[in-house]
């Protein structure tokens, strides 16, 4: 099974893939193999790589092997491996235009990786061994010579001359002998002007090592032969990667006489290798480090911070950015992006800085703090003005705001780069929660708070599987005589109230699994007992589609009457029109489910949802009550107006007696919680 939030490999056009892959490999080399023999060998191997893609412990050993399948299956000209990487890219990553960088996409880098890696293996196998034979061939040619000289001269000017693989003879000291027109064309250089110069001469190592050294080995006997890749510096200047294999030819009488050396240009294969990597750490679009990339330098950074520096790391998150790829497409929505990259470094060229793209619309900038870096707030400043700009994009003026979470740390001690970057993320969610184009720093007493929030809500789902969350029935008391006219349906857990279960599963969108559970639980425990029974739902919950039939299936498996139950949906949801809110206001009150509104604060709004849909029973907001004069006058009006559209109010959480009395005197006609609970 794939691995939680992977988007699966796009097995559903393995033929088509395979096709392509046909197409472009053919196109590219000559292949020894019928069209339908090379797709039929091609499907398995597209076949085993979304296997591995898919899998659940991703491994690329398979990519390795598939790169030796290849060799082995006569794909023996690099072009064909470039032709095999390009289409496999393009075809395995199609689906993911939009999200450029997630699990899939880096699955798919590593595994291609391990295909060009097995790849370069096998190829240096069998051209290891196609060298191999040369030599051999060569030398059965000397022993053969007194007996056939010239038949011997001939196959050997043959394989000498047509081989794809570059060869030098020379003597002990270096000197070229002869060169065959393979080994001319990887130098670039005429065959006639390599007889006569020494190797030192011909191989320009670029990097200055020591040419003659493996030659040496071989002659003093500690090695038989040797392999090895050489960055050499052509004629005409260029660089080529090759691979050589040197081995020494002795005379009949078992003496060192000449040196073969066989070279393999390897040169678009090690380029291809160098692309995949940077795929792999930089961002394709704006050429900016990846998120991987990114926290790997930041690990440097602060290796190497000195202890009495700080370090400031800036996540910035772009405001609406969608927007622009709705109403004008991605290709603007990208060429902006590849701006916004463009004036992070801009706006930081004057620090020793290092931006990242770490997400779809996320970027990072990280700053080694010098004497004369700005504080916190100035270098967001300069980084959010140089963003408001706009950039004129096919006749559009486009700019983007950001929202910036930011933190400054002293370097050095147990700062990780992992404590680090939370720290920014976390700052940027409360940034984002202020409103678009805010800031916001890190803050510990904050942030443990909103941890220990984090941890409670993602233990919701084991608490209630655990039993440790249960459905509890409190009384719902009329407040003239405190008797109980029914029960209001809460849940109960030794971690927090029943309020703050509902912020909880309202965060992390469990309320809506949630729903359908206490309505049934509530519904099965209150069937036997008198009065009305009491759900009020959160936010999520009210505008859920499939809100009636839960009720529906509720009060079948409860077996309660529906109109002993009321349902209250939440007010705001309703106003704003969210969902399925207005709908399920309507079916439910159709059903005889009686409906009521909660959250009500007694708005204009309120009044007139209550007058046009004939809801009977409004759950007064907790911001309401006699906490000063004028809230103690306002509420009561707000009473009195619900109770002339007919409608009768409820208050939660009463706090005491003299309280429930206030709430009675004004017309209140129930109250629920607070001093009710051990009624």
């Amino acid at each position: 099974m794939a691995e939680p939030g992977l988007i699966l490999p796009p097995v559903h056009r393995r033929e088509e893939l395979a096709r392509s892959w046909t197409r472009s490999a053919t196109a590219a080399s000559y292949i020894p193999r019928s069209a339908d023999e090379i797709e039929s060998l091609l499907l398995e191997l597209v076949d085993q790589l979304l296997a591995i893609l898919g899998a659940e412990r991703f491994s690329m050993s398979a990519g390795l092997s598939i790169g030796h399948r290849l060799v082995s299956e006569g794909f023996i000209d690099p072009t064909a491996l470039t032709a095999t990487i390009t289409s496999l890219s393009d075809g395995l990553l199609a689906d993911l235009a939009r999200t450029p960088d997630n699990d899939l996409a880096k699955r798919t880098m590593s595994l291609l990786g391990a295909v060009s890696a097995g790849y370069a293996d096998g190829l240096r196998a069998y051209t290891l061994t196609q060298q191999e034979e040369v030599k051999q061939a060569l030398f059965n040619a000397v022993l053969r010579a007194e007996h056939n000289l010239r038949g011997t001269e001939n196959r050997f000017r043959e394989v000498f001359t047509s081989s794809a693989t570059g060869i030098v003879i020379t003597n002990l000291d270096g000197m070229c002998i002869e060169a065959n027109p393979a080994l001319a064309a990887i130098l670039d250089v005429k065959q006639d002007r390599l007889p006569g110069r020494v190797l030192t001469d011909i191989f320009q190592d670029e990097v200055g090592g020591d040419v003659m050294a493996p030659y040496r080995r071989i002659l003093d006997g500690e090695l038989a032969r040797v392999h090895e890749h050489r960055k050499l510096r052509k004629e005409n200047g260029e660089v080529a990667w090759v691979l050589f294999a040197i081995s020494l030819l002795r005379d009949g009488a078992g003496d060192p006489a000449y040196f073969v050396t066989m070279a393999q240009d390897v040169t678009e294969l090690h380029l291809l290798q160098d692309r995949l990597g940077h795929q792999l750490l930089y961002d394709a679009l704006t050429g900016l480090p990846n998120r991987q990339c990114f926290r790997t330098k930041l690990e440097s950074a602060l290796e190497r911070a000195e202890t009495d520096t700080t370090i400031t790391l800036c996540c910035l998150n772009l405001d609406a950015f969608s927007l622009v790829n709705n109403s004008l497409g991605h290709a603007v929505g990208d060429r902006l992006l590849q701006t916004v990259a463009r004036r992070l470094e801009e706006a930081t060229a004057n620090e020793d800085a290092l931006v990242a793209r770490i997400g779809g619309d996320e970027f990072a900038v990280l700053v080694e703090d010098s004497p004369k870096t700005p504080d916190i707030g100035e270098l967001i400043g300069s980084i959010t003005a140089e963003l408001e700009a706009p950039e004129y994009i096919d006749g559009h003026g486009v700019a983007v705001g950001a929202s910036v979470g930011a933190v400054r740390r002293q370097a050095g001690g147990a700062l990780t780069a992992t404590e680090l970057f939370r720290a920014a993320d976390a700052a940027l969610r409360k940034a984002k929660a202020t409103g678009r184009r805010q800031w916001a720093g890190f803050h510990e007493e904050e942030d443990r708070a909103n941890v220990e929030f984090a941890r409670l809500a993602s233990s919701l789902p084991a608490a209630w599987e655990l039993g440790e969350l249960a459905v509890e029935l409190e009384p719902v008391v009329r407040l003239s005589d405190r008797e109980p006219v029914g029960a209001r349906a809460v849940f109960s857990w030794s971690e927090a109230d029943h309020a703050t279960v509902l912020r909880l599963a309202e965060r992390t969108g469990w309320s809506v699994h949630i729903g359908p559970l206490l309505l049934r639980e509530a519904c099965r425990r209150f069937a036997g007992s008198p009065g009305v029974l009491r759900v009020q739902l959160t936010r999520n919950q009210s505008v859920d589609a499939d809100l009636v039939r839960a009720v529906r299936s509720a009060l079948w498996d409860g077996g309660l009457e529906a109109d002993r139950l009321e349902v209250s949906l939440d007010a705001g949801a309703l106003h704003d029109e969210l969902g399925d809110a207005r709908d399920n206001l309507e079916v439910l009150n159709d059903i005889g489910v009686r409906v009521g509104l909660c959250g009500v604060t007694g708005g204009p709004l309120d009044l007139e949802l209550v007058s046009t849909t004939g809801v009977r029973s409004v759950t007064l907001s907790p911001a309401l009550g006699a906490g000063s004069p004028v809230l103690a006058v306002e509420t009561a009006r707000t009473v009195e107006v619900l109770s002339a559209f007919g409608a009768t109010s409820s208050v939660l959480d009463v706090p005491s007696a003299d309280a429930a009395d206030w709430w009675a005197s004004i017309g209140v006609a129930t109250g629920q919680g607070g001093v009710f609970v051990s009624h």
